[in-house]
Order: C-alpha cells, then sequence, then structure tokens
C-alpha cells in the first residue's frame, strides 16, 4: 500500500516523457524496434508541424463534412507548446508528407483544455488533443476518424516522424493494454514504437465492420510511475524494455463522443467566420 501510494505521487507530479520503443527486452532477436518506412495509402495523409525553428511531431490531414471550408489537421495539443515554458509556439506550420517546400500557415486552433504544467498527468494526456485549420489545402489524401470497437485491440498501428530517420515511419501489429495504476476510459494505452516527433501521430484500428481502418486516437506519449523526471526515465529504459502497463506505457486519446463533438463545434465555427478554400 505504501509503495503504490508513493509511485502515485511520482506519476502525478512527474511530466510525461518522450514515447518509448518496447520489445522483450533482448536485442539479438530483432524486435525492439518495429518502425518502418510507411506505405501508401497512409502515408499520403500523414505529415509534421515545425514550430519556430523546430520540428514539434506529427498531425494528419483528416476528413470532415465541411466541404468548402479550410482543410483540418489532427495532433497532440502539446506539440503546439514549449514545453520549458509552457507558452504557444509563436509560430506554426504544417508540412504534408514531411515536405519542407509544401510547409502551410496555421489559419485557427480548436478549443481545448490542455495545459502544459498541469500536475494531473492522466488529465493532461486526456486533453492532448487538438484540431488545426490550415489557411490553404494541401496537396493529400486524407484519413477518416472513428471510435474504437472497444477498449482491447491489436493489430493497431501508429504513423509518426522517426527522429532517427528523419522519415514518418509506421509501426504496426501494435496491442492495447488494461491498466489497474493508469485507468482512463478516454486513453488508450498501447506498445507502438515511438520516440522524438511521433507525438500527435494517428493510431489506426478496426472500426464496426471489422474491415475499414481509421484514426481511433492520437498518441501523446509516455505515461510512467516509477520515475521522478522524464531525463531519468529515459536513462533506465532503454529502448527494447518490456512493456509494463502498470509502471510505463505509451498513451493516445482516444476518438469519442467528445471528440467527435469538439470537431463539430470548430467546423460549425469555421463554416461562419472562414471563407472558402479552393
Amino acid at each position: 500500500m505504501i509503495r503504490k501510494l508513493f509511485l502515485l505521487i511520482l506519476f502525478f507530479f512527474s511530466p510525461v516523457s518522450q514515447s518509448a520503443i518496447f520489445g522483450d527486452g533482448d536485442p539479438s532477436n530483432g524486435i525492439e524496434d518495429q518502425r518502418h518506412l510507411a506505405s501508401s495509402p497512409f502515408l499520403k495523409a500523414v505529415g509534421t508541424i515545425f514550430c519556430d525553428g523546430g520540428l514539434r511531431g506529427t498531425a494528419t490531414h483528416i476528413s470532415t463534412s465541411l466541404k468548402k471550408g479550410p482543410a483540418i489537421i489532427l495532433t497532440a495539443a502539446h506539440v503546439l507548446f514549449d514545453q520549458n515554458t509552457g507558452l504557444a509556439f509563436r509560430h506554426c506550420v504544417y508540412r504534408p508528407e514531411n515536405r519542407r517546400l509544401s510547409e502551410i500557415d496555421f489559419a485557427a486552433v480548436s478549443k481545448h483544455q490542455y495545459q502544459s504544467f498541469s500536475k494531473n498527468k492522466i488529465r493532461q494526456s486526456e486533453t492532448d488533443i487538438v484540431f488545426v485549420a490550415l489557411n490553404k489545402k494541401p496537396y493529400q489524401a486524407s484519413l477518416t476518424l472513428a471510435m474504437a470497437i472497444n477498449s482491447s485491440e491489436d493489430n493497431l498501428q501508429l504513423l509518426g516522424y522517426n527522429i532517427d530517420s528523419q522519415e514518418i515511419n509506421l509501426s504496426n501489429n501494435c496491442e492495447s493494454f488494461e491498466s489497474d495504476f493508469f485507468v482512463s476510459e478516454q486513453l488508450l494505452l498501447h506498445n507502438c514504437d515511438a520516440l522524438g516527433g511521433s507525438s500527435g501521430g494517428p493510431i489506426i484500428g478496426t472500426i464496426e465492420g471489422g474491415e475499414a481502418r481509421s484514426i481511433i486516437a492520437v498518441h501523446g506519449g509516455t505515461l510512467s510511475s516509477g520515475a521522478s523526471d522524464g531525463n531519468s526515465l529515459n536513462a533506465d529504459r532503454a529502448a527494447g524494455a518490456e512493456v509494463n502497463p502498470e509502471q510505463w506505457i505509451n498513451q493516445a486519446r482516444k476518438i469519442d463522443r467528445a471528440i467527435l463533438n469538439q470537431l463539430q463545434q470548430f467546423l460549425a465555427y469555421l463554416a461562419k467566420d472562414f471563407p472558402s478554400q479552393k
């Protein structure tokens, strides 16, 4: 009981670390990093976010009901903030398929409740999602949003920027997990391989009918119950360490009714206040 209380205190007062690469702890068998270059059609809908001189995360061009309004991308809210100061970056652009010469300025950001320095990391993760309207349409495909069939899924896929390869990579055959420690109906706990730049990347899963694949969550980072700061977590947990959903696990904000409503409210605002795009 005392140990669990101690871990709880550490968790709620420590920052969310960078995302992790999971495996079975044995680098000789080659499964410590499952990421590889993403292939069509998913790559064609994903890009990166570049703010104030640095690449901050991943985003997805999504399909919406707004026929003549601005194009919309979806990402994690925290990628728009300086994690040292807690302030929003001054200037952000979206790079479709990470193409620097095709970057597009932001036109508007949806309302959200994300707080950079929140001490409640579960709540922070639950609010770590945002929609962004672009000031012109990207020449790329889009993906649809859908609520997951259930809370326990396998064969998940994460598309995210890989800082090592400097490309958008696909991590597939991921699993979802349940946890007695990290309890939230709004979060998808998963073991998709991810590191710097992958935040905001789409989790692709199966929707009703068992055939179609859509965005069912947005990757946010790693939850840890046993480290006092992100740096010590990364130092102690080498790439490929075994996943433990009671101690450290990657998390993503699920697409649920509240998020779909958030999108509809943003679209209604855009339809009223923003001109049509060609």
